[in-house]
């Protein structure tokens, strides 16, 4: 069963231009991306202390808004603790030293240190262009072409592709800022070397959310800064128990972090809605040119 579509009439052309220009505007000043990060230590010296960091990207500026609660425990944490204080590497890994010795000399000589790419201001114009087009298409769907709803379908899929693709360039652009290439980098507290922590667990769950995913990962591991010099090759060498030395440097970090695009986003869905309650009007030339040749016949 096919349900009913309205009639076009004379003004529905510019009765779509209008709604779409509306909803490129709206998408337009409003944020893209946003994305949250909820992290606590719940076990160790310290907890509880939370972190609550919000990151907006519009089409011009990224907002970051950082919070820290509780924050005594951790700040007597990073005074108590050795931050000199490191696990032996493993034999096959390469030597710290020549490791960045011989990445600095690479990146004197290689082309890319001097042409990075800039991958949220890529992702904004692409978004711009994006949305110029969906506009202009459909403008040219008031036109008698009868490649036109090809045209408009293209440019709505580009809009989509570009704003799903979005959190990937923004993933991207944070890479380039993180020389040592570890996401662990980027979470709250990541001033403690994380070398420093033996016997570590990590638990990491992504699902998706509206309109974006969600990432949940906990991390625990015997500080080695919060153990005695002398007593340090015994919690490397085995996990402590709870009353043995080393025991107390036990610590335990929760996080879930999130990356959603704009809640105002979702309002393109509507476009497709708004052409099947609004038809364009049927190309006049074709008809005529068909009415011609059934004549002739």
């Amino acid at each position: 069963m096919r349900l009913p579509r309205p009639r076009s009439f004379a003004a529905s052309g510019g009765v779509r231009l209008i709604i779409t220009a509306l909803f490129a505007v709206h998408v337009f000043i409003s944020a893209w991306l946003v994305a949250s990060v909820e992290a606590a230590y719940t076990e160790g010296r310290p907890a509880p202390t939370e972190f609550h960091s919000v990151v907006a990207i519009d089409n011009e500026q990224t907002f970051v808004d950082v919070r820290i609660e509780r924050a005594t425990s951790f700040f007597l944490y990073t005074l108590q603790r050795d931050s000199s204080a490191t696990a032996p590497v493993n034999s096959s890994n390469i030597d710290d030293s020549s490791f960045s010795s011989d990445s600095d000399d690479s990146d004197e000589d290689s082309p890319s240190k001097d042409t990075d790419t800039d991958w949220l201001k890529l992702g904004r114009n692409w978004i711009k262009i994006s949305l110029v087009l969906l506009v202009l298409s459909e403008l040219i769907m008031m036109l008698s072409w009868k490649w036109r709803h090809y045209l408009r379908i293209f440019a709505f899929s580009m809009t989509l592709i570009a704003f799903t693709s979005f959190p990937l360039f923004y993933v991207a652009s944070l890479g380039d800022g993180d020389e040592g290439g570890s996401p662990a980098n980027g979470a709250p507290g990541a001033e403690v070397e994380t070398r420093s922590f033996v016997h570590t667990e990590e638990d990491l769950h992504l699902k998706p959310i509206w309109l974006g995913f969600e990432l949940q990962a906990d991390f625990s591991g015997y500080d080695l800064g919060l153990v005695e010099e002398e007593d340090r090759e015994g919690v490397i060498a085995q996990p402590p128990e709870e009353n043995e030395t080393g025991g107390n440097a036990f610590i335990a970090f929760e996080s879930t972090f999130n990356i959603e695009l704009g809640k105002n986003l979702d309002s393109l869905f509507l476009l497709p809605f708004m052409w099947y309650f609004l038809p364009a009007r049927p190309i006049n030339h074709d008809k005529k040119v068909y009415d011609t040749l059934v004549e002739e016949e």
